[in-house]
């Protein structure tokens, strides 16, 4: 891996045959192909008849088995959930680029297909690095909506947040230039921030809420930091998503 690329991204291998946690253990384990190769493990729960899909895209760290607690905040939203490992996580292969990470988000919007649903029935929710693919997917493909929690403008902006006196930001081949590319998503746009966020300041959230279209919410939630917005935000998480998915 790039030297640069080990400060963005921190992936944990699942031995391939290593069973659902208790916490899934109502998930069917799924398996995408990429385009170029790779194979992409996710975590699928459908919906239920007439209720969309979120395609859950998490941060830089973790696999799907520790990421499927995530399955309890949402489950006010009453929604069906694919939630997948980017190449080189949990038992996908290959190893993390930001070009492979959207060659893996385009093979889960294609399983999505396959299975019978349209742009027009997902919601994508990208948390912290996961914005950068959720933003992605929604320039690519007409969703139902797109929700970034946590999320960055772009790679060099965190970068010069974190080291300000060293030009890492231009040294990471990934950009994940969100910011840039929100003007030409026509889907409705949902930010969602910790006020005190320490690792992507609340001026991120901000600016990309800011960089939306038209059909934008923004949320900051009071004293929740970078990992614990739907743990500070408590049942209003689930309620401040749902009022916003059910409004679209």
């Amino acid at each position: 891996m790039n030297v640069f690329r080990r400060f963005l991204y921190y992936p944990e291998r699942l031995a391939q045959g290593a069973p659902l946690p208790p916490h899934a253990s109502d998930a069917t384990e799924v398996r995408m192909a990429t385009t170029d190769g790779e194979t992409i493990h996710g975590l699928w729960w459908p919906p239920r008849a007439g209720r969309p899909v979120l395609l859950y895209f998490h941060g830089n760290a973790g696999h799907v088995f520790d990421w499927a607690l995530v399955r309890g905040e949402l489950a006010p939203l009453d929604v069906g959930l694919l939630l997948i490992d980017y190449r080189g996580y949990g038992k996908s292969t290959g190893a993390p680029t930001e070009a492979g990470i959207y060659a893996d988000a385009d093979a889960a919007m294609a399983w999505l297909d396959e299975a019978g649903f349209s742009p027009k029935d997902i919601v994508v929710l990208g948390k912290s690095l996961g914005g950068g693919a959720a933003t992605e997917m929604a320039r690519r493909h007409p969703v139902m909506g797109l929700v970034l929690e946590s999320t960055f403008t772009s790679i060099s902006a965190v970068a010069k947040h974190l080291l300000p006196m060293l030009p890492v930001g231009s040294l990471i081949p990934d950009r994940f230039a969100s910011a840039d590319k929100l003007c030409d998503i026509e889907s409705p746009v949902f930010v969602i921030h910790g006020d005190r966020d320490s690792l992507i300041p609340v001026s991120e959230g901000r600016a990309l809420h800011d960089a939306a279209g038209p059909h934008k919410d923004l949320w900051l939630v009071r004293n929740a930091d970078h990992n614990d917005v739907a743990w500070v935000a408590g049942a209003e998480y689930g309620r401040r998503i749902r009022e916003w998915l059910d409004g679209l």
